[in-house]
Order: C-alpha cells, then sequence, then structure tokens
C-alpha cells in the first residue's frame, strides 16, 4: 500500500508547482488539492468527486491516475456508492481525452513521426499516435522555400517527443507562450506526438521521462519542469 496523499505531495513539490497554479490548470478548486494531499476525501463533494479529482490530479503531474483510483477503492472509498453516481472528470481542455490509445514500442513511435514530416510540407504539426484536438489544426502560410544549398540554414523546426520512461504532460504553442495552442496533453509512456514550425515555446510537465528529436538531432531535455523554446539552432531557456 502506497500513501496517496503524500506522492502526490511530492511530486507537486519535486516539480516545484504551487496549488494556486495547478488549480488553474485543471479547474479543481485548491482545498480540494489540498483535501487529496491531506487525505481527508471527505472533504470532497462525493466519492465519485474523489476519484474524478485523483485521477485528474495525479495524471497532471506525470503519475499514473489509474494507481490512485484503485489504491482510493481498495482503503477509502466507502462500501456502497449512489449506483446513479458517475465518475466526474475535471480536466485541462483538451489535456486527458483519447485515453484509450493503442501503445506502441518508443522506437516505431519515433519512425512513424519521422516518416510523417517526410511526406508534408509546410507548418502543420503531426501527432504520430493521438488524434489531433479540432483547435490544434493550425498552419502558417509561408512562400515556397528558395532551394537549399550545403550552407543554408534550416528555417523551420521540426520536434520529436517520445514519452520513453513514463508518461509526461505537455503543452506547445506557436512562437511563445502567447502563441496559438497547438496541442495540450499527457502522453503515455511509449507515446510520441510531432510538430513542426518556424518556432515553438513547448512546457514539459515530467522532462525526465521525455526523448526529444530536434531537426532530426537528439537533444537533451531540462532535468526539471520548465518551459523550453525550439529554434533551429536548438533548446533554448523559455
Amino acid at each position: 500500500m502506497f500513501e496517496i496523499g503524500s506522492s502526490l505531495r511530492e511530486a507537486r513539490e519535486r516539480q516545484k508547482l504551487e496549488l494556486s497554479q495547478i488549480e488553474r490548470d485543471t479547474h479543481i478548486r485548491a482545498k480540494f488539492l489540498r483535501a487529496l494531499e491531506d487525505e481527508q476525501f471527505d472533504r470532497t463533494p462525493a466519492p465519485a468527486y474523489a476519484k474524478g479529482f485523483l485521477r485528474t490530479y495525479a495524471d497532471y503531474l506525470g503519475l499514473d491516475g489509474q494507481r490512485f483510483v484503485d489504491e482510493y477503492n481498495a482503503h477509502f472509498a466507502p462500501e456502497e456508492e449512489p449506483q446513479a453516481a458517475a465518475p466526474v472528470r475535471i480536466r485541462r481542455p483538451g489535456r486527458l481525452r483519447h485515453r484509450l490509445l493503442v501503445v506502441v514500442p518508443a522506437a516505431l513511435a519515433v519512425g512513424l513521426v519521422a516518416w510523417g514530416f517526410s511526406r508534408g510540407g509546410g507548418h502543420h504539426h503531426r501527432v504520430a499516435l493521438s488524434p489531433p484536438l479540432p483547435h490544434a489544426r493550425v498552419s502558417t502560410t509561408t512562400p515556397p522555400p528558395a532551394p537549399r544549398t550545403a550552407t543554408q540554414k534550416p528555417r523551420g523546426v521540426r520536434v520529436a517527443l517520445v514519452a520513453t520512461r513514463g508518461p509526461c504532460w505537455i503543452s506547445v504553442r506557436l512562437g511563445s507562450d502567447t502563441g496559438r495552442l497547438l496541442y495540450e496533453r499527457t502522453l503515455a509512456q511509449g507515446q510520441a506526438a510531432g510538430f513542426s514550425g518556424p518556432r515553438l515555446w513547448i512546457r514539459v510537465g515530467a522532462p525526465w521521462n521525455l526523448d526529444a528529436t530536434l531537426n532530426g538531432r537528439h537533444v537533451q531535455m531540462p532535468g526539471s519542469v520548465g518551459n523550453v523554446v525550439a529554434t533551429p539552432r536548438g533548446f533554448q531557456a523559455g
């Protein structure tokens, strides 16, 4: 038996996240997040809410949400719950949808991403395993590229992210942290996502679980939760 509350609190503190920030991102009130960390589940509106909050909070931190729900069911859930009560899922928009995805080896996922980039032009981003969100179908129109010479630098970036060692929440925007949202959800272990554009702003929830390539070259992810900007020259602090 592992401790639900201390596991959540340690993951949050390790990522240097405040409850107020998580409240804005997940739309779960800070007093309920604190109740989960204190294992005072009777302070949530109902057992169904407690399970929904647990799954969302754990997934947000890059943890296994189902494991936390199973632990709650085994040791904290009432013996009988109203049959009409349905699990309530409070999610960040577009973040936790389509969870029933096929998990394939990371190497195959990277191959699919690279294959997708090789077949198209422009600045459309492509996701190897997860269907894109409606608002993520973003393109920017640019003039046809001039013939490239040996000394010409790439004008854009192609980024591939693979959740090799565990789940990871990511948010990708075009250009900067105020740019158009391209992608925002949790990659399960073994899943991959690919993006392209002139410049990409990326926030990563659990970078230690990711492998990344930039324009076909392996790049090092930051060691802690934070933002990076992908440019043709490499990753920069964002």
